[in-house]
């Protein structure tokens, strides 16, 4: 089930299955995220993502990425 859009925070991470995703930022609901697969480390690119794609494709909140 999808996430409310008004659960996503800035600085928190989410789960997506098979990848996982730390919000960087919200602007004018536009979420600025990176990603990182589950078991791997954070990946050093930025992606937008509208937020209500973003809520729909994303099921829970998970801890932070491992450390680089």
């Amino acid at each position: 089930m999808p996430m409310p859009e008004e659960a996503i925070e800035p600085g928190k991470c989410y789960s997506a299955g098979a990848e996982n995703y730390r919000v960087v930022s919200i602007t004018r609901s536009i979420v600025t995220y990176q990603a990182w697969p589950k078991g791997g480390k954070l990946h050093p690119l930025r992606i937008n993502c509208g937020l209500k794609a973003f809520a729909a494709a994303v099921r829970k909140e998970i801890p932070g990425p491992p450390p680089t």
